[in-house]
């Protein structure tokens, strides 16, 4: 097409560049712009420069945007011929000088949007002033000459050259630096202040001056300048281009972010125009009409206003943008517009017989029209065979000729099917098969020009599935297989930067998943005959599910994810569309997967299968239980999380549909999201924001701006708290009115606390993770979630899910807290966020028969697959009870709250007999983590007074039935669990919390006089009263304490009764090494007490499989040390347990201990063959054979002070019996000998000369080594140093502490041998001792008075 097509009118501008003349095209009348520029005097590179802007323009369709309808090129010249606009922005200035800022905004929004446009296609403008913004009609602002534009390559950073006008120019751009699209930015701000102000910021007549201002001077604001638009100039006047506002934030900026009136409106026109299948509303290509009603009516008089319109030379064009639309736009019956309506399109030359198309498509834009044209075969047929033309022409060489007739096809079928005209399900079938047919051709070509057919023809096919009536007949599979090979092509191949062809395929495979996860829902849920799917459906819905399944369309979601990612890293949102239905594909199958599985396995808590008795709890639980919705859906879940983790871009795509506030959109991208979190524990971390590098102990600020736990958080804070804050769900914080806004408080919720539990799961134990370190955003963001729950504070009724998830966010991010390393004010803040105690009372006790249907089983007392639903209930509890002091303590124990968590976690044991019990009804909703904050907080209420402790331990029943918590059964049903407190630190953590609560009367009396033996084991269990409630107690309440100790004989009595011993021994069989610690200390408590260690020996605790695992050098080192005492505590306890001691074989573990590098290994090992040997000789031989004596005595000279002492006991044992380990010992006697004379404590010294009294008590054999070895001479020196203390009377209690008592014993020993006699009685102290037989102390002047005798006789 060349000139000879217009009439050329008259010139309207002439400048450096050529002529513009205001022009006519023939045939159409349509008014037109003529751009004449000659060739004449330019280089190449300027022609070259020229070609560009003309490909660039030919690329452009935007509303804001000059549209160019034509361009051609002789020898001579280039014509470029674009709509034509009514004046320059530059004559209002020039006439008005100033505007109002209203105005100012309306302009701003549309140049806004124009350059957003730009930038997305990676164009920069580089030429931004008010010449070049036209006003068209309708006061629409035309953004035009992009003669110094240059188009973004994916690899351009930067760019250096300068053009352009010096008052428009940004800073980087006069001082010749390298600048990208935020120049653009700089200028638009320019503009809009010279628009406001009447002359730009900086202003000369000087460019030198001029440059000088531009970089350096600050811009001055009029008082009179909102602060709105003044912020939004400050964000753009920026002088570091990499602190300007730019995309996507500047979107969002208050000054230029539509209403939701405007929003509502312009995506309205978007989505009729979609039903219409009007190429103008997708591409943007016509003229120019202000939004009126007259255009969305669908009728005859609709189509007259628009002829109307063109007549008034305001030619309708459907408003366009390119932000994104809703991906859920209503589609309407309205009738389609033209390209260019009333007029013939220059594309849609009709070829002969074409005809009757034109009266099918006339009649086809109004419902009557439609509905004849769908029952009408031929009429049917002949509407198709434009579209069958294609698959025949093997070599394409009409396709030119078929396009027109191809589109005006598409055009009638989206008529016919936005007005549900396709009754018969043989039609609809035959239409589907020849559109995915003929989309499968179209997509194979590869080329640019049919992607505007394709979208269309994917549009009319999503509506056709989605209206099909049939429902799942067995043609649905065929058309899906057919579709997915569709989609599949267009991942891979398309180039479609509009992404409308991306969104059109996706939103069709949505369809599809979404209607087979309804209506496998529907079966589901309603069980009554008729509600129950034919066979045929069901089929079907199976065989699409195997399908997806397994033709790859995950990852190919998974790439389109990628791909939309990608383009909004670069500064495009074409994409976002495609990537928000892309996320509720693959949520849809998911939901899908789920659904099917859970339909035939039974689903429920393991404490629920615990009390049912039913085939779960006899078999506990089928090994796919592994993943708890199935390893099909296991399997796409990993797909997608390895392509989250692996892609930033994937990342940055969902990021941006959260950000859409589309409320489908969101459903499926947070449950997505949840999924991801249980299925890595990586993930969490991403969402907050935290550094992979650093170790999970560190703690940093995680959840900040920009990251996807942030914007949760905020999508949260949009939401209103209730139904009854807004009746029908609307909100003007979300781009459509919300269908279920429950739903989606429920969903935001569970993901806060599956991130929370996810990150508690990996060591992370701080809130500030996800809260920040900011105190005010700290408070908004648990401020947030306490809002869900907080308005039904004062209501009686029962628990809603929304609420319930809520509260367990609440308490998930809280339990973050607990050993958290870093001190913060989190615990202060949420204190009085917390429910009051009545409102937790009714929560513990409503039986709720009849929850909301928005749980994955609505009979069931739960709100997700891994959440119950008064988990959230009792984690806050567990809060209060642990950061509320004594006297939160006490008003909830007077509420009667432990009683009431008793009976919760017994519930259906306690109110239903195994017969007439439904295993899969649970009216609880505690999951194994809602267990385990149940215990905790029942061990928090024991402090609260002996009536709570007598109510909750001293009573048989409740023992046995928290004894049962860690049983086999339960074990094992935890270990299954996937979720959240289940697996094997499920089972740490239930099996920890329970043996806390059952230790807690040990710990309470573990200073107290005479229970158990000061002797025995000081540090026995250690590990239990670190941080325990019944530490505290030891401390604060001695009434209590005795009231325990009164109570303890009938405590024992209940835990031998219920055999909690053996339960605990059973228990450590299902934990890993290293997590034996507090089971193995509470063995260590209960071993102190006779009857308990009987029960224990007898079930089998010095198992030498069971040994050897605890004292092996991989066991955690808490572990060995209780398993060394409780060998200790036994043999000290009744030379009875010497024949299990034996059996178990732990000498040569006792034997490596001796010279292990920790000094309370070397201490124990002692102390344990110490009382290995305090009641007979019966080891004596092994400790031969093991060759262990002599590292003893090595022991004497230890580093560790309490070695010492604990070698000299043992070795003291090691000769009391019999002298058969005399001669091993001789080597001891200057060791021993040295400590009486050494800095040594006082029970060093007294067993040290214990043991020199046993080397002399069965043989004389070691005498001469006594002597010689200077051991008399050590103890006489010993008796000498203390004597002037025994012969103080008051000083008699120091007597009583000292060693003098013990020395004196051994001295008298020696004295039954003559060279022991000999030594005493030539020795220059032997006086001394003379003396002591007037000392006040009976039993050292009786000792005295046997060693002088004895001496005296010899």
């Amino acid at each position: 097409m060349g000139v000879e097509n217009y009439h050329v009118i008259e010139l309207v501008g002439e400048g450096s560049f050529g002529k513009v003349y205001k022009g006519r095209r023939k045939f159409t009348g349509q008014t037109v712009a003529m751009k004449f520029i000659m060739k004449h005097g330019k280089s190449e590179k300027d022609i070259h420069n020229l070609r560009q802007e003309i490909e660039i323009l030919r690329k452009l369709k935007h509303e804001n945007i000059i549209e160019m309808l034509d361009s051609f090129e002789s020898p001579q010249e280039f014509c470029v011929v674009t709509e034509f606009a009514q004046g320059e922005l530059f004559e209002i200035l020039e006439d008005d000088k100033c505007l109002p800022e209203e105005q100012v905004q309306a302009i701003a929004k549309q140049l806004v949007r124009a350059l957003h446009y730009l930038h997305s296609n990676r164009i920069i403008h580089r030429d931004m002033k008010p010449q070049n913004i036209l006003i068209g009609a309708g006061s629409v602002v035309k953004l035009c000459d992009f003669g110094f534009a240059r188009a973004m390559s994916t690899n351009t950073v930067v760019l250096r050259s300068i053009k352009g006008t010096p008052l428009y120019m940004a800073p980087e751009l006069v001082r010749e630096q390298p600048y990208n699209h935020t120049a653009d930015l700089w200028s638009l701000g320019v503009i809009l202040y010279e628009l406001f102000v009447g002359q730009p910021p900086f202003y000369t007549n000087s460019v030198y001056a001029l440059i000088r201002h531009i970089v350096k001077d600050p811009v001055k604001y009029p008082d009179d300048m909102s602060p709105n638009f003044k912020s939004f100039l400050k964000g753009l006047l920026n002088k570091v281009p990499q602190n300007r506002l730019t995309w996507p934030a500047l979107l969002e900026h208050p000054f230029i972010k539509e209403t939701l009136d405007e929003m509502e409106a312009r995506e309205t026109r978007a989505a009729t125009a979609a039903a219409r299948g009007c190429d103008a509303a997708w591409r943007g290509e016509g003229n120019i009409i202000q939004a009126s009603a007259d255009v969305a009516v669908s009728s005859p008089e609709g189509r007259s206003n628009s002829v109307a319109a063109v007549q008034n030379g305001n030619s309708p064009k459907l408003h366009n943008d390119c932000r994104l639309n809703s991906p859920n736009a209503a589609t309407g019956n309205s009738s389609p517009h033209e390209e260019f309506p009333g007029f013939a399109s220059p594309n849609d030359v009709k070829q002969p017989g074409s005809q009757a198309l034109d009266r099918l498509e006339n009649n086809s834009r109004t419902v009557k029209g439609a509905q004849i044209i769908g029952q009408d075969n031929e009429a049917l047929a002949l509407v198709l065979l434009p579209l069958k033309r294609w698959s025949k022409e093997s070599q394409h060489s009409c396709r030119d000729q078929d396009l027109p007739t191809s589109n005006q096809s598409l055009r009638i079928l989206s008529n016919l099917a936005a007005a549900g005209a396709i009754q018969s399900c043989r039609l609809l079938d035959e239409i589907l098969c020849v559109l995915l047919d003929f989309t499968g051709i179209i997509i194979s070509l590869k080329s640019l020009e049919l992607n505007d057919l394709i979208a269309k023809s994917f549009a009319i096919t999503k509506l056709l599935l989605d209206n099909k009536g049939d429902g799942f007949g067995a043609s649905y599979f065929t058309h899906w297989v057919a579709l997915s090979e569709n989609f599949v092509q267009v991942v891979g191949s398309n180039e479609d930067t509009s992404g409308r062809v991306l969104y059109e395929a996706s939103a069709c495979i949505t369809v599809v998943l979404s209607r087979v996860a309804q209506g496998l829902q529907a079966t589901s849920l309603n069980s009554s005959p008729e509600a129950v799917s034919t066979p045929v459906m069901s089929e079907t819905m199976k065989r699409i599910l195997d399908h997806a399944k397994t033709c790859g369309l995950v990852e190919h979601l998974c790439l389109s994810l990628a791909t939309s990612g990608s383009s909004l890293i670069s500064g495009s949102s074409n994409m976002l569309r495609a990537a928000c239905e892309a996320c509720r594909a693959i949520w849809s199958l998911i939901d899908a997967v789920e659904t099917l599985f859970m339909k035939s396995n039974v689903y429920s808590f393991p404490l629920n299968a615990l009390w049912s008795h039913s085939l779960t709890r006899l078999e506990i639980r089928d090994q796919e239980r592994g993943s708890l919705t199935g390893t099909d859906s296991s399997r796409i879940i990993d797909a997608v999380t390895r392509a989250f983790l692996k892609s930033k871009a994937v990342q940055v795509a969902i990021y941006y549909c959260l950000h859409q506030r589309l409320e489908a959109v969101l459903s499926a991208s947070i449950q997505l999201l949840s999924r991801c979190c249980l299925h890595s524990a990586i993930v969490p971390g991403v969402l907050c924001g935290l550094p992979s590098s650093l170790p999970v102990t560190t703690v940093v600020s995680g959840g900040g701006d920009g990251t996807i736990v942030s914007e949760i958080f905020s999508i949260l804070s949009l939401c209103p708290s209730s139904n009854k804050d807004n009746v029908m769900g609307e909100t003007n914080n979300f781009k459509s009115k919300l269908v279920n806004p429950s739903a989606l408080i429920m969903h935001s919720c569970l993901i806060l606390a599956t991130i929370a539990q996810c990150l508690k799961s990996t060591g992370r134990n701080s809130a500030l993770f996800m809260l920040t370190t900011s105190p005010k955003k700290q408070l908004s963001r648990l401020s947030v979630i306490a809002h869900q729950f907080s308005h039904d504070d004062r209501t009686k009724n029962s628990l809603q899910p929304h609420c319930a998830s809520a509260m367990l966010a609440l308490a998930s991010i809280l339990s973050l807290e607990s050993g958290a390393s870093v001190e913060s004010s989190i615990s202060e803040t949420s204190l009085p966020l917390i429910p009051r105690t009545g409102t937790i009372c009714e929560h513990l006790k409503i039986s709720t028969g009849n929850e909301s249907e928005l749980g994955p089983n609505k009979a069931n007392s739960v709100i997700s697959y891994w959440h119950g639903l008064r988990d959230g209930c009792v984690g806050l509890l567990e809060s209060r009870l642990k950061w509320g002091g004594p006297l939160a303590v006490q008003q909830l124990c007077a509420s009667g709250i432990p009683l009431l968590l008793i009976d919760l976690l017994t519930n259906n044991h306690l109110t239903a007999s195994p017969q007439g019990m439904d295993g899969t009804k649970d009216r609880v909703g505690l999951s194994p983590l809602g267990v385990i904050w149940t215990i905790s907080s029942i061990c928090y209420c024991l402090p609260g007074g002996t009536s709570i402790f007598r109510q909750v331990l001293v009573r048989s029943e409740h023992v046995k039935l928290i004894a049962e918590l860690i049983s086999d059964v339960h074990l094992k049903l935890v270990k299954c669990w996937s979720g959240p407190g289940g697996g094997n630190d499920g089972v740490r953590d239930i099996t920890n919390a329970v043996i806390d609560l059952l230790a807690f009367p040990f710990v309470a009396i573990q200073s107290a006089p005479g229970l158990p033996s000061a002797t025995a084991s000081v540090n026995s269990g250690f590990l239990l009263s670190m941080g325990s409630p019944g530490g505290r107690i030891c401390m604060e309440d001695k009434n209590m304490v005795k009231a325990i100790e009164e109570d303890m004989g009938k405590y024992l009595k209940i835990l031998l009764e219920v055999g909690v011993p053996s339960i605990i021994l059973r228990c450590i069989e299902h934990l890993e090494l290293k997590d034996l610690g507090r089971p193995v200390a509470f063995l260590a408590k209960m071993v102190a007490h006779r009857p308990l260690a009987v029960q224990l020996v007898g079930k089998g605790l010095l198992d030498p499989n069971r040994m050897r695992r605890l004292l092996d050098n991989s066991s955690p080192r808490e572990v060995m040390l209780d398993a060394v005492m409780i060998v200790s505590d036994l043999a000290r306890m009744d030379k009875g347990f010497y024949d299990h001691i034996n059996a178990a074989s732990i000498l040569e573990f006792l034997k490596e201990f001796l010279v292990h590098e920790d000094p309370n290994v070397r201490a124990k090992a002692c102390s344990a063959l110490g009382n290995m040997c305090r009641h007979s000789s019966y080891f004596y031989g092994s400790l031969a054979t093991h060759q262990i004596i002599g590292l003893l005595i090595d022991r004497c000279a230890d580093p560790d002070k309490r070695t010492r002492k604990f070698a000299c006991f043992a070795i003291g044992n090691a000769a009391y019996h019999n002298d058969m380990l005399y001669d091993e010992l001789r080597r001891s006697i200057p060791q021993l000998a040295n400590l009486l004379l050494s800095t040594e404590e006082d029970k060093t010294k007294a067993n040290a000369a214990g043991a020199l009294s046993n080397l002399v008590r069965n043989s004389n054999k070691l005498c001469e080594d006594i002597v010689s070895k200077g051991a008399m001479q050590a103890l006489l020196k010993l008796v000498a140093d203390c004597s002037a203390m025994a012969l103080n009377p008051s000083r008699r209690d120091a007597v009583n502490e000292s060693p003098l008592k013990i020395a004196l014993f051994s001295l008298a020993k020696m004295c039954a041998h003559a060279p022991c006699r000999q030594f005493l009685r030539s020795s220059e102290l032997f006086p001394v001792i003379g003396q002591l037989r007037q000392s006040p102390e009976s039993t050292i002047a009786n000792y005295a008075s046997v060693i002088m005798s004895k001496v005296a006789n010899a």
